[in-house]
C-alpha cells in the first residue's frame, strides 16, 4: 500500500545514514568537527621555534571519525565513547555516537546519546531528529512530533526533519494538511527533485480535495 511504501522509504533514510549519505537533500551526519588546529607558539629564534603537542581529545575525534568513515563501526562506538567519558561537551561526539548506534540497531543506546546529545546543545537539529525517529519508532507519536518540531527550529533548511514530520502526520497521525505542507517544504528545499515525494504530495491533495468534497 502507499502508507507501507512511504513507510520502508522512511525506514531507508536511517539506514543508509552511516558512513556517509548519498541523498539529495542536506546530509543528516554531522560533519567531522576540529575545535582547534594545531598552533605553533610564536618564534623568538629560528633554531628555538617549537610546535605544541596535539591536543589528545582532538586526536581520538579524528580518530573516530575515520573509523566511522571507513565502515568500522563497533570501533568508532568505542572511540566515541572514550571522547565523551572524558569530554562531554566535545562538539557532536553524543550525537555521532547515536548515529553509529542507530546503525547496529541499538535503539536504547541511541537514545540515550541524542538526550546527552541535546543537553550539551539546545540547537542540535541532528540529535532532535533522530531521537524523533526513534520515538516514533516506539510508538511515543507525540514526543516525536515534538522532537521533529525542535529540529525544524533548531535548522529550518533541515530537510530530513521536514519529511520526516511530514511521514508522520501523514501515516500516523492523519493530519494531511499539516502532512502536505511538509512535503512541499522538503521539495523546496531539495530542488524539488524527489519525485516520489511529489507523488505524495499530489496524492495528499487528492485526499483533502476527496474529503472537502464529502
Amino acid at each position: 500500500s502507499n502508507y507501507m511504501f512511504k513507510f520502508l522509504i522512511f525506514i531507508a533514510l536511517i539506514a543508509n545514514l552511516l558512513p556517509c549519505q548519498s541523498a539529495p537533500q542536506k546530509t543528516a551526519s554531522p560533519e567531522p568537527v576540529v575545535e582547534s588546529k594545531i598552533k605553533q607558539e610564536p618564534q623568538t629564534q629560528p633554531v628555538q621555534q617549537k610546535i605544541s603537542e596535539p591536543d589528545p581529545q582532538q586526536v581520538l575525534y579524528q580518530q573516530a571519525m575515520k573509523s566511522t568513515q571507513a565502515g568500522e563501526i563497533d570501533k568508532a562506538i568505542e572511540q566515541f565513547t572514550r571522547v565523551v567519558k572524558s569530554n562531554p561537551s566535545a562538539k557532536h561526539a553524543f550525537t555521532n555516537l547515536g548515529l553509529l548506534y542507530i546503525h547496529k540497531n541499538q535503539n536504547r543506546e541511541a537514545k540515550e546519546a541524542f538526550l546527552n546529545a541535546i543537553k550539551q546543545n539546545k540547537n542540535d537539529a541532528i540529535a532532535y531528529n533522530h531521537l524523533a525517529v526513534i520515538q516514533r519508532q516506539q510508538g511515543e507519536f507525540k514526543m516525536s512530533l515534538f522532537n521533529y518540531y525542535k529540529a525544524i527550529k533548531a535548522d529550518p533548511d533541515y530537510a530530513n526533519a521536514h519529511l520526516n514530520l511530514g511521514i508522520l502526520l501523514d501515516i500516523y497521525l492523519q493530519d494531511l494538511p499539516l502532512a502536505l505542507e511538509q512535503y512541499v517544504i522538503f521539495q523546496k528545499l531539495t530542488g524539488n527533485t524527489n519525485q516520489q515525494v511529489e507523488k505524495w504530495v499530489i496524492d495528499i491533495k487528492r485526499r483533502i480535495a476527496a474529503d472537502k468534497g464529502k
